[in-house]
């Protein structure tokens, strides 16, 4: 069973960095492109912000494990602080957005790129759900229950995940070309 878990582990690995090569592959600048506009910027933000907050849970739940994060209330204090300064500098860069464009600025085309957006985020969603099923069920098979800490990294882990893909599809919507029906 080791030998199946580690294939399948090499064969993620490898899926993973193709994706992450042909991601990076597909925001190189291209010529002649037009400068970004007020919702792609604020994706770039939103794609930065939860990186940050996303790997900072990461970092909190590897040093501590879901049931100490659970149990610790300085890492729930750092977690909390984390999501507050990713969700406050959002909001500022929004507003600053929003005051600098006079208003949203929202034309076909971003609204084409945002509806192409929702099927990036939902594959991350989905497959966040995925691996997260997998993993705990596989954890504690023998134990027959999930401890709290692990759903509530659960929660906020897709929580974080829906806004990274949400960014993330708005900045690979801009990179393609889209037909927009006039």
């Amino acid at each position: 069973m080791f030998a199946v878990w580690i294939t399948l582990a090499v064969l993620g690995g490898l899926l993973l960095a193709g994706a992450v090569g042909r991601f990076l592959w597909s925001l190189r600048p291209r010529s002649g492109g037009l400068p970004p506009t007020p919702l792609e910027r604020l994706a770039w933000f939103g794609l930065g912000a939860t990186t940050l907050v996303g790997v900072g849970l990461a970092v909190l739940v590897a040093l501590q494990g879901a049931t100490g994060f659970q149990e610790d209330a300085t890492s729930r204090g750092i977690f909390t602080t984390l999501m507050l300064v990713g969700v406050g500098g959002w909001s500022m860069a929004w507003y600053v957005t929003n005051r600098r464009s006079g208003g949203v600025v929202v034309d076909e085309r971003d609204r084409a790129v945002l509806v192409r957006s929702l099927k990036v985020e939902s594959v991350i969603v989905l497959l966040s759900l995925v691996a997260w099923t997998v993993a705990l069920t596989e954890i504690f098979w023998d134990d027959g229950a999930v401890p709290v800490g692990y759903l509530q990294v659960l929660f906020w882990s897709t929580f974080i995940g829906g806004a990274f893909g949400r960014s993330l599809g708005i900045i690979l919507g801009y990179r393609q070309d889209i037909a927009v029906d006039a």
